[in-house]
């Protein structure tokens, strides 16, 4: 397989949910006919689901059961579906736990540890700190730097000037 890039969960609820503030951007990357390929972990279809029709105070996009599962799926027919083993899951949980890891993050940590496993060198996300220090050696690119660097035609890295 070879794919540009892996999308993170949060890539994934920005591209889906209009009122997201970073809607736009994100959508962007599979617009237009030479749309560059994609990878999504399995268990980020997970975390984008919860995070599309969470309920509650906090809860800003209140997507119901069936717009979020149509929305998931119009993503995964244009990506690659993508994952760990359970072994390789309870490995990187160990990993994490043992360098005094805790919370959410998590997940950014399996999402890293697929690309990785993957030999996918690109993590588009909004949340580049989290996952540059997680994977120092990784490409970690916003939506926008990411279009930036693959340029209109969608080739991965675009040619230098000159």
């Amino acid at each position: 397989m070879t794919a540009e890039a892996l999308l993170d969960s949060n890539v994934l609820v920005a591209m889906l949910a209009e009122a997201h503030e970073h809607h736009q951007a994100s959508l962007a990357l599979v617009l237009g006919d030479a749309r560059p390929s994609f990878t999504v972990c399995a268990h980020s279809y997970a975390e984008a689901y919860g995070a599309l029709t969470r309920r509650g105070e906090h809860a800003p996009f209140r997507f119901t059961a069936e717009e979020a599962w149509a929305a998931l799926e119009s993503v995964r027919a244009i990506t690659v579906l993508i994952g760990l083993t359970p072994a390789q899951t309870f490995d990187a949980i160990r990993s994490y736990a043992r360098t005094g890891g805790v919370g959410a993050r998590l997940y950014d940590r399996l999402i890293g540890e697929a690309a990785v496993a993957h030999d996918i060198k690109t993590i588009v996300t909004w949340n580049i700190g989290h996952m540059r220090s997680l994977f120092p050696l990784l490409t970690v690119l916003t939506p926008r730097d990411f279009r930036e660097t693959t340029g209109p035609s969608g080739s991965w890295p675009r040619p230098s000037p000159g």
